[in-house]
């Protein structure tokens, strides 16, 4: 399908990149001689684009064949490309059709431009016009006969004989040769040299079809055509010409969310699966043995947890909803966190996360910590060295209960307060203790008379009404 601008970069989930190169050391070619390659994820459909520049002369055909078969086999967008001196220079033969193997390979692992969806090979290939000479092809290249012209090309030559570039086909040229230029003219070179036009600079690809005649699918998910293929003219900057071709692509890919729905019906259409999915996304119920904890000076005090259900296992985590410091003129201070689970310098719970068997409980320590401050200034008065934070602390912890395999939370609230002065403490929190005596999701200290300071106690012979 032919998609918007917007909606096409939208499908775009992943660019790499990578380069050979193959000259030197590596082939006894120039040092310019490589290629650099660009792969991109869209619609979850790979396509990958391959710049390469092959050696130069007409002679040199079977090392510019050889020059491809080492790009298309080493070049890897996640491994170290193959080290230098792998692969002598030679005729060839490989096979470049999608997924499939390579004929005669030195290397074990499939080369990663096989799975390529859509592939395309452009850049300065070298091959040139044979069994013409120098004056016939300018004579040819001014009349534009290109069709003759194009009878002499090696690389369409070497691509019908099957040495390079399998399974992979070019556009109509209906442009003139690009090679050789006078740097910043526009006619062909005529020095000494002599060079014979040709076309050196190309652009071959393939899809994911099998036969030219495929329909895109999602069996052939990538289908393309060309609108226009050409050289650039009115550049002079080089002996070369550049060429440039115009892709149209049609993409078959998955609507995700369509996918989703559909998914999701069939879920609720198979009762068995139905019943499953209901099973797996239970929350057990679970109590929690008070709302309200006052801590005096080192004070330990237990919050049991306690897993009501005998079938379902239960997780847990507490976390710090709000921290108030309060002051002595009876103001409160913003919250001061600690850590992930947002508790604050001076309150411990340990185990802050866990999971409760069915039918067992599990103790949690909440317990307060020294804790000295180095602020220049507490509640106005200024402090030159450590000093002990002596004012009322309260909190508000966050009981959060899941099942194994549901996303659904249910949570109990526990009030924490930390006093210097008890009265005070006992006073303020009067109210909220003779409301927690009405809630039905914590159990009375008599509910937990039997089990001692064990961590995990049976308690299936508890169940809400």
């Amino acid at each position: 399908m032919e998609e918007r601008p917007g909606r096409m970069k939208r499908g775009v989930e992943s660019v790499a990149s990578w380069r050979i190169g193959h000259g030197g050391g590596c082939r006894g070619c120039g040092r310019n001689r490589g290629a650099v390659g660009l792969r991109m994820r869209v619609f979850d459909r790979v396509l990958c684009f391959v710049n390469c520049h092959f050696a130069a002369h007409v002679e040199a055909v079977s090392k510019r064949n050889a020059d491809f078969n080492f790009v298309y086999r080493t070049l890897s967008f996640t491994r170290p490309s193959v080290v230098q001196n792998s692969v002598p220079a030679g005729a060839t033969s490989v096979q470049v059709h999608r997924g499939g193997n390579s004929a005669g390979s030195q290397y074990d692992e499939k080369p990663e431009l096989s799975e390529a969806d859509m592939l395309v090979f452009l850049g300065d290939f070298n091959y040139r016009i044979f069994d013409v000479s120098y004056d016939e092809a300018r004579d040819m290249v001014s009349q534009r006969c290109f069709d003759w012209l194009r009878e002499k090309d090696q690389l369409q030559e070497e691509m019908k004989a099957g040495r390079v570039f399998q399974g992979m086909r070019e556009a109509q040229i209906k442009f003139p040769p690009t090679y050789k230029f006078e740097r910043h003219q526009a006619g062909l070179s005529g020095n000494e040299k002599k060079r014979i036009p040709a076309w050196c600079d190309r652009i071959v690809y393939r899809d994911s079809r099998s036969i030219s005649v495929a329909e895109c699918s999602l069996e052939c998910p990538v289908v393309s055509s060309t609108s226009l293929y050409e050289s650039c003219m009115n550049v002079t900057d080089s002996d070369h010409k550049p060429v440039r071709c115009i892709f149209s692509l049609e993409i078959a890919h998955i609507d995700r969310t369509v996918r989703r729905q559909v998914f999701g019906e069939i879920l609720k259409s198979h009762e068995k699966i139905r019943s499953l999915f209901e099973e797996y996304s239970i929350v057990p119920d679970t109590v929690v043995s008070t709302n309200v904890i006052i801590l005096q000076n080192q004070d330990i005090s237990v919050l049991r947890v306690a897993n009501k259900c005998d079938k379902h296992v239960a997780s847990y985590e507490i976390i710090c909803e709000g921290q108030l410091t309060v002051k002595n003129d009876g103001t409160c201070s913003d919250l001061c966190a600690k850590g992930s689970f947002g508790f604050p310098n001076w309150l411990q719970v340990e185990p802050a996360v866990g999971i409760i068997k069915p039918g067992q409980i599990v103790e949690v320590t909440v317990h307060y910590e020294d804790f000295f401050t180095q602020e220049e200034f507490v509640d106005g008065i200024p402090q030159n060295c450590w000093c002990e934070d002596t004012r009322d602390k309260d909190v508000l912890l966050l009981v959060k209960v899941t099942g194994s395999y549901s996303t659904e939370v249910k949570s109990h609230r526990v009030h924490v307060r930390h006093s210097h002065s008890h009265k005070n403490s006992d006073d303020r929190l009067k109210g909220s203790s003779e409301r927690s005596q009405s809630n039905q999701n914590h159990l009375q200290r008599s509910d937990f008379g039997a089990f001692g300071s064990s961590d995990v106690v049976s308690i299936c012979q508890m169940h809400c009404p």
